[in-house]
This record gives structure tokens, C-alpha cells and sequence, in this order.
């Protein structure tokens, strides 16, 4: 594996023994999940030690319970492996003493690194005693400045707890064992007609991104982020505590794509503070006690982002969306028989257009859709104006009877008890109502 390069994507680059890992090394010294490189920042990569037996050293310090933010010229050791840290424009084949090549396996990273780009010192055995001590000597001035740096990063990695800000709230009474570091759920259903792609990521400062794409297909894509509650991550820890899922094998295999020219890939990996949980189900039936974690996820997903729509063929959604067209006309039509109608006619063009959100290109009805339901909103907004002078002009001449019904048709227009309009209409006709109760001598 000398010189290839892994470079380190949204969802990481999970290393270690186990064939269910990004790079598998069969290597006794490591552990079937040894450690766990991340992106961080915009255009940086952090390393975590994944609680295994014999360390992860970066430049040839061990690792503890806390991750290390890398830069070009890093060196990490795992095993009997180095990993070096490169620019995406480095030689991919450091040369070692004698002409062989190192056995390097480098990470894109920034800019390149003289350290890396020239010739890698011979590694030595991590079985003889005084190996890496020797290395450090022979690399002196190398390695006093790289501890120069991480001196400083240790003035933040060592720093009180109670002085750093938490990336991501914890959750109450849990666990430090338990706590979320990252989550990627991915599927995939791809034959010689199309590729179906769904990938679900949470990652440990509490974001949910999907991402979607059905292509050539239906053409449908999504994208979209949002931060999670305290609320929100809970149960995401209570999905993933579900029975049986911990006791899954790392991998369930059936057919083979060459075979059936088909791939049905579903894969779950939760990273914690001190464990690695990492399932693959490929072209053969889920366990149950993967499945129901998987459709736990894809639901709350879709309730957290509102793309539940996903879930739905392209003709369902142009039925679903032309229904909910027809209701609005029908509402805009009656406006005047009910003062409710006019919110029902915005809501329903609002669900019409919800439903077209995912299809590319858009049909010929997009457009007049969202042209009448901007003709909705604003006939609503005027008509909410209008009712909310009456309102003023009753309650300012003490007519509180006259009020009271002024309020009553308000909340009637806006009949949404989550609209704050119809919450600061509500509270007005208490407190009138309340006004005509003491008025009457009532307590």
C-alpha cells in the first residue's frame, strides 16, 4: 500500500484491521477498528485513536482520549504502518533509504510538505524496544518542531472541560461512552437503467446533512443541512440503542454485483467516544435488527427536514400536488363564504408546491401555482390588516363587545394556532373577554 493516497471525505476514513474499515491492513498490531480520521474545518483533518490496544502515535506521541488536528508533514503511526500527511500536489511514493519504497500511506492535505516530499527515513520495528525513540533522534530537528506546534494545539486539547465550549450539547445524565461522534447512514440501489442514492450524516458538533439523488431515473435531488436539538440527538441515541443492533456482524453479503449487474447496498456506522459500530448489507435480505435502525433514521430525517416526500414515485407526487392545487382553487374560489377559506386556499398551494420540490424539471404547473398562491398570501395579508384595524378602533372606543367579535372573525382568518398572528389574536380576545367578564361584576 506504500504511496496510495486516502483522502479523508464528508463521512471519514475509518482505518483498522477489520475488512468493514476504508483501509483494512492485516496487521496483528492493529485493532479491527484502530483509529478514525475526520475532516475539520474547512480544509483540515483530525485524527482519534478508537480506544485501541496498542495506540495511535502521531509523530511518535500517543494519542489519549482526545482527537489531533494534523497538518502537512505529520506522521502517524498504527501498527507497523506509517501515515504520512501530504499536499494534494506531494509525490505519492516517498523513497527510503536503499531505493524501496516507504510504507507510506499519505492524506491530502493542504500544501505539501519538504518533510514528506523528500526521502522517508527507514521506520523502525515497533516490536524492538527503543525503535521510535531512535527514529525521534535521528529526526531531531524535525520533531522539535512539530512538538513546538503541538505544544500549542495541547494548550487547547488538555484545557479544563468546563472552559471549552461543547460542540454539541450532551445529552442529560448520558453517558461519556455513549456520546455521538459521527453517523453516516448510506444507500444505494443502482442497475444498468439507474443509481439511486440516499447518504444521511450527523456529525459531532450536532448538523444532519441528506443528500439525494435518483438519476438518470426521475431526476430528483436534495440537499439540505439543519442543526439538531438537544431533543432531536437523544433520539437519535435511543434509534441506535435498539435491540440487536450492537450484536450485528460487520458484514452481510449476498449475490455479487458482477453477477447480478445490480448493487441494493445499505450501510449504518456510529462512531463514539470509545467504539466503532460499523454494518454493511449488500445484495442479500437485512437482518431485522438493522433494518428497523435503518427506517428509524430515514424517518427521522424526513421529519427533521421535511423531505419525507422523498419517499414517494415521481407520478405520485404530481397526483399528490395536483389534489392539493385543486383544493386551493376551490378554497380561493369560496373565500367569501368562510373566513378560513382563504388560509386553506395558501396552505393547500404551499403542499402543491412541497410536492413538486423534488422534481427536475419542473412541471407546467409549477409556475401558476406559485403565482396563485402569491395572489393568496397577499389578499390574506390585506384582509388580516383590515380585520386587525377593526379590532384597534373597537378596543380604543371601549366598544369591548364589538371587540370581541372583531377578534373572534380574526382568529377565524388565521385559524393556524402556531401563526403568530393567530397567537397575538388569541391573547387580545382573552384578555377582552376578561375585561367584559369584570365589567359584568364577575371575578
Amino acid at each position: 500500500m506504500a504511496g496510495t493516497r486516502f483522502e479523508v471525505g464528508p463521512g471519514g476514513v475509518r482505518l483498522g484491521r477489520s475488512s468493514s474499515n476504508d483501509v483494512c491492513i492485516p496487521d496483528e498490531e492493529l485493532s479491527r477498528n484502530h483509529c478514525l480520521f475526520e475532516q475539520s474545518g474547512e480544509a483540515g483533518v483530525r485524527v482519534t485513536d478508537l480506544a485501541s490496544a496498542n495506540g495511535t502515535f502521531v509523530n511518535g506521541e500517543q494519542l489519549g482520549s482526545d482527537s489531533r488536528e494534523l497538518k502537512p508533514g505529520d506522521s502517524i503511526e498504527v501498527g507497523s504502518t506509517v501515515i504520512g500527511v501530504v499536499g494534494e500536489g506531494a509525490s505519492l511514493a516517498p523513497r527510503a533509504a536503499g531505493g524501496k519504497v516507504a510504507a507510506t500511506i499519505d492524506l491530502g492535505l493542504g500544501s505539501a510538505s519538504a518533510a514528506v516530499q523528500g526521502e522517508a527515513s527507514p521506520r523502525p520495528s515497533a516490536k524492538k524496544p527503543g525503535g521510535r525513540q531512535r527514529a525521534m533522534i535521528a529526526n531531531v530537528l524535525w520533531v522539535v518542531a512539530a512538538l513546538t506546534v503541538a505544544a500549542a494545539i495541547a494548550v487547547v486539547l488538555c484545557a479544563p472541560r468546563d472552559s471549552r465550549k461543547p460542540v454539541v450539547a450532551p445529552v442529560a445524565d448520558e453517558k461519556p461512552e455513549k456520546k455521538l461522534i459521527s453517523l453516516c447512514y448510506e444507500k444505494v440501489e443502482a442497475d444498468a437503467a439507474r443509481v439511486f442514492s440516499y447518504r444521511m450524516d450527523i456529525d459531532r458538533a450536532g448538523v444532519l446533512h441528506v443528500a439525494f439523488d435518483d438519476v438518470p431515473g426521475e431526476n430528483r435531488h436534495v440537499d439540505k443541512k439543519a442543526k439538531l436539538s438537544e431533543k432531536a440527538m437523544k433520539w437519535i441515541l435511543e434509534i441506535l440503542e435498539k435491540p440487536g443492533f450492537a450484536a450485528l456482524d460487520d458484514e452481510y453479503t449476498g449475490a455479487s454485483v458482477e453477477d447480478e449487474n445490480a448493487l441494493k447496498s445499505f450501510r449504518i456506522r456510529v462512531v463514539r467516544w470509545n467504539s466503532v459500530k460499523d454494518v454493511l448489507v449488500e445484495n442479500t435480505q437485512e437482518p431485522d435488527a438493522f433494518r428497523e435502525v435503518r427506517e428509524a433514521l430515514e424517518a427521522f430525517s424526513r421529519n427533521e427536514l421535511g423531505i419525507w416526500a422523498i419517499q414517494y414515485s415521481k407520478e405520485k407526487l404530481m397526483e399528490l400536488s395536483e389534489e392539493s392545487a385543486k383544493v386551493g382553487d376551490t378554497k380561493w374560489d369560496d373565500r367569501e363564504v368562510e373566513y378560513g377559506n382563504l388560509s386553506t386556499a395558501v396552505k393547500s398551494y404551499k403542499d402543491a408546491l412541497f410536492y413538486l420540490e423534488t422534481i427536475n424539471p419542473k412541471p407546467d404547473c409549477y409556475v401558476e401555482i406559485k403565482e396563485k398562491l402569491a395572489r393568496a398570501e397577499a389578499e390574506l395579508k390585506q384582509r388580516y390588516e383590515d380585520q386587525r384595524f377593526q379590532v384597534e378602533k373597537a378596543i380604543n372606543l371601549g366598544d369591548w363587545e364589538v371587540a370581541q367579535n372583531e377578534l373572534k372573525i380574526l382568529c377565524e382568518l388565521v385559524p393556524d394556532r402556531d401563526d403568530p398572528r393567530h397567537v397575538e389574536a388569541n391573547a387580545r380576545l382573552v384578555d377582552v373577554e376578561n375585561r367584559m367578564k369584570k365589567a359584568r361584576g364577575g371575578k
